[in-house]
């Protein structure tokens, strides 16, 4: 993994792929909402090479997002990560359906992202980029390769640890209750400053 401002004689070596990383670089010190990262390696078929994972949430930091296509890092996200966040908003939705969770249907994509540390990778044929510093992913096919490869996984993840995923879920139904607040509360002073 090697990044613009990786000095050339660096190296970065984890066997463990990007959960490696992830545990050993990213996530030191932070207090986890769930004890396991969510995280995985599928090979695609018909021209597609592979798509790897690795994501936790944490209690006492802001998300945030590492994205690749074929090595080449991707700052501006893309169609990817658009198909990563799809993924885990409906794969909770869902899990919230299946425990008769009336309020995980309030669950939106930044909800699940906001507090996240991700890391995607993605090999595919011929990608798309936009701009010459190929800073955000463009292939619209990424979207449906990410979202259902990692919608799969997600949902045998959060099936295989039902403590697990039920804390996931409250913990993402809280941050969608305070993202309506903190929007209820910005028309409330909206409302004040123009009737002043």
């Amino acid at each position: 993994l090697i990044t613009d401002s990786t000095p050339a004689e660096a190296v970065f070596h984890f066997p463990g792929g990007l959960k490696e990383y992830l545990t050993r670089e990213m996530i030191d010190g932070k207090t986890l909402v769930t004890k396991d990262i969510f995280s995985g390696r599928v090979d695609k078929n018909g021209g597609h090479g592979s798509v790897e994972w690795a994501v936790c949430w944490v209690a006492n930091a802001d998300g945030e997002a590492q994205s690749y296509c074929n090595t080449i890092p991707t700052p501006e996200g893309g169609t990817h990560e658009t198909g990563l966040r799809n993924a885990l908003m409906k794969g909770l939705r869902a899990y919230g359906e299946l425990t008769n969770n009336k309020k995980a249907g309030q669950i939106l994509a930044e909800d699940v992202m906001s507090t996240s540390i991700a890391m995607l990778s993605v090999f595919i044929r011929e990608p798309e980029f936009q701009g010459q510093t190929k800073n955000k992913l463009s292939t619209i096919e990424a979207t449906r390769i990410v979202e259902t490869t990692v919608r799969d996984a997600f949902d045998h993840w959060l099936a295989d640890s039902p403590q697990q995923a039920t804390r996931l879920l409250e913990w993402a139904i809280e941050q969608a209750e305070d993202r309506q607040r903190r929007r209820k509360e910005k028309e409330v002073s909206r409302q004040s400053a123009t009737r002043k």
